[in-house]
């Protein structure tokens, strides 16, 4: 596969082409990656085998590199939860603008990409994830498939602000990851990563989401790495994005 480096208004682009990308008219599902794709970089020869193999549809993948990822994949301001830890600047709202207004048009302007909210997917892990749920809520219209590995539902308020903005949500897929000893040796709120997740997880249930459309998977030895996270994300991607 190809990869191409860009810069968007400052953003720093990795841009990874599907095999048949410019043959046969044909044109891609598109996912945006929070932490420069990092989860992509990882698991390179796995995705390749699986793209080959035709057990995961081709798809463009969009690895956005944060300017400072505790201000932009924050939906609003909280101080920090470890002494002398930086705290959170909450530019979340300002992250998406740039991610919908700018970034998406770049790439639907330069490659062959599949528009629609059914075809496009935002994934992240930690507060990458955070941010990708809260993109979830922010622009239904435009992201349909949505990979939360690891996502940050500990950060304060969340789980209120989804039971506060419950929004049509039809079409949508989540794919929710979560390991069971992610914070367990925590002091803070941090502590309840896995916990808040299978909260976060029952209140989509609540809001109308089936079997078909949101799926949680947890592991019993999963910790908050990003060995944990990569590995699962192939199997994200197989679920929202289905096989050829």
């Amino acid at each position: 596969m190809k990869y191409i480096h860009a810069e968007v208004h400052g953003w720093k682009l990795t841009i990874r082409l599907p095999f048949s990308c410019g043959t046969e008219n044909k044109r891609f599902p598109v996912v945006y990656l929070q932490d420069e794709g990092s989860v992509m970089k990882h698991t390179v020869n796995y995705l390749d085998h699986l793209f080959r193999s035709q057990q995961l549809n081709e798809l463009i993948l969009v690895g956005v590199a944060s300017k400072d990822r505790n201000h932009d994949y924050t939906p609003w301001p909280l101080p920090e939860v470890t002494p002398g830890a930086p705290s959170f600047g909450g530019g979340g709202d300002d992250y998406l603008l740039a991610l919908t207004g700018e970034i998406k048009p770049y790439i639907d302007s330069h490659y062959p990409t599949l528009q629609d909210a059914q075809h496009t997917g935002i994934i992240g892990y930690s507060l990458g994830g955070l941010i990708s749920l809260y993109a979830s809520y922010r622009y239904p219209e435009v992201f349909g498939r949505i990979g939360l590995l690891s996502a940050s539902f500990w950060y304060e308020g969340i789980l209120d602000y989804m039971r506060a903005h419950p929004v049509d949500r039809a079409g949508q897929r989540i794919y929710m990851y979560y390991g069971e000893l992610e914070g367990c040796y925590k002091t803070n709120v941090q502590k309840e990563m896995a916990g808040r997740s299978k909260a976060a997880h029952q209140l989509l249930l609540e809001q109308g989401f089936d079997s078909n459309d949101l799926l949680l998977e947890g592991d019993p030895e999963g910790t908050h790495d990003l060995m944990f996270f990569s590995r699962q994300f192939p199997p994200a991607l197989k679920w929202l994005f289905g096989g050829a």
